[in-house]
């Protein structure tokens, strides 16, 4: 095989992985922007609750994609030396912790709501709406903690079309009952935020119904059984920690840095809560493909190595680090371009506004960087296995550069609410550079299989 069908074949295994991923991403996003948008259409008090609200199923939907990406690590691996029965034996232990960290984190939200939304809130109303809300949506953790949980492992064994069939559905039903119930129609009472958090809790308890149903009963790739879920296997297990606790803690210490850099905006006023909340709607969008490329990138590398081709997998590995700069540049200019205008569907104040348009032309910037260290770290390092130099850089760089920077910035020097977020996320082009250079190490690619 030549080097140019090399480079195809290539290519279409990355895009034949990160396209469903990617449709799937959007669908997300699409599902968030409508619970803004219409959220949005309240008023500022609406929107800034559900933003602080979602920062703690962001965090447990963070600690999920860790639960996953550490069993992902082996099951790429297992998977590409074509042993079934140890793939479906890491599934099953992945989703014992999964299911155990669901019900925790549910009680705790469900139990200290208000306590939770004053860590990240100062004003009064702000809270009351945004307790609110977690009320609801905490009935739903446990649900989404294992569809999502067992969504995101799948993907390891190159199972993606499924997830976009769940996100279409989630989105409609969320989408119409959202409408239905924030505004009071169609007979049904005006809830609100309420009517929003009813429509997400019922949106995940949908996504658990159907792939439940698809992993018993339809999926015949995986032939998943309950069985699995209680199945002890002493070296696999004993794997799954020693390879799964960097990435969930590197998750989790990321996650957790997000949710704090939320808690400082928070504390500063209600207009940067709304205009980060913008901004992070936006990159999400900007970065839909960047994730999808990323992800598809942990597979590959994951099953090159598994086959046993460590040089091939770091080959592959600079391909893929080349479409994530091309990826990158061309979703910054897309923020750039479209700021003013996304700006303009929110019903906000005009020192707001301006905020929003001023926050985004950082944001911008950074894209490119998050595209590079997304590929760079959940993509080829993870694949590779190199798990624990990946977190040992997201503590250094996010807990004892960025953090500090944004909290000096906020409350010893009182600096401009634009420049402590300028600071908060300045992890990302370090990480960026660092996680590269990393990818071109030979000591990073390592066959963990037995």
């Amino acid at each position: 095989m030549n080097i140019l069908e090399k480079n195809r074949e290539l290519y279409r295994n990355i895009f034949g992985i990160a396209l469903p991923i990617a449709l799937q991403n959007l669908i997300i996003f699409a599902v968030s922007a409508t619970d803004t948008f219409m959220l949005g259409r309240l008023g500022e008090i609406q929107l800034s609750a559900s933003a602080q609200a979602n920062q703690p199923q962001f965090v447990f939907m963070i600690l999920t994609f860790g639960l996953a990406g550490g069993g992902s690590v082996l099951t790429a691996q297992y998977w590409g030396k074509k042993d079934l029965e140890a793939v479906k034996i890491v599934i099953g232990i992945v989703l014992r912790v999964s299911a155990v960290v669901s019900l925790i984190l549910s009680c705790a939200v469900l139990i200290f709501p208000r306590e939770i939304m004053s860590f990240y809130l100062k004003d009064p109303a702000v809270i009351e709406e945004a307790v609110k809300y977690l009320r609801i949506v905490g009935w739903g953790y446990f649900f989404f903690g294992i569809s999502n949980t067992f969504i995101n492992i799948i993907r390891s064994v190159e199972i993606v079309k499924i997830s976009v069939i769940i996100s279409l559905a989630s989105f409609f039903l969320n989408a119409v009952l959202d409408y239905v119930l924030i505004f009071g129609k169609f007979g049904a009472p005006r809830l609100e935020i309420e009517g929003a958090a009813i429509g997400t809790l019922c949106a995940r308890i949908l996504e658990f119904v159907i792939i439940t149903v698809y992993a018993l009963f339809i999926d015949k790739k995986l032939t998943f059984k309950i069985k699995y879920i209680f199945k002890r296997h002493k070296q696999l297990s004993k794997d799954y920690v020693k390879y799964s606790i960097p990435v969930v803690c590197n998750e989790l210490m990321w996650a957790l840095g997000i949710t704090l850099q939320a808690a400082i905006l928070g504390k500063l006023s209600t207009e940067i809560v709304s205009a980060s909340s913008i901004s992070n709607v936006l990159q999400q969008l900007a970065t839909i493909a960047i994730f999808g490329v990323a992800n598809a990138a942990s597979v590959i590398v994951g099953k090159k190595i598994g086959e046993g081709n460590l040089k091939e997998a770091k080959s592959t590995a600079f391909s893929i680090m080349i479409i994530s700069f091309i990826a990158g540049f061309l979703a910054s200019v897309l923020m750039f371009v479209l700021r003013k205008q996304f700006v303009s569907i929110y019903n906000i104040t005009e020192e707001t506004r301006i905020l929003s348009e001023n926050l985004l032309i950082i944001t911008s910037v950074l894209v490119f960087f998050v595209s590079v260290s997304a590929t760079s770290i959940v993509g080829v390092l993870r694949g590779a296995g190199d798990t624990k130099f990946c977190l040992k850089l997201e503590i250094i760089v996010l807990w004892f550069v960025a953090i500090p920077l944004g909290l000096a910035a906020a409350f010893i020097f009182n600096a401009p609410a634009l420049l402590t977020f300028a600071l908060l996320k300045i992890d990302e082009p370090i990480k960026s550079v660092i996680a590269f250079i990393r990818t071109l190490k030979d000591k990073a690619y390592r066959n963990i299989t037995r």
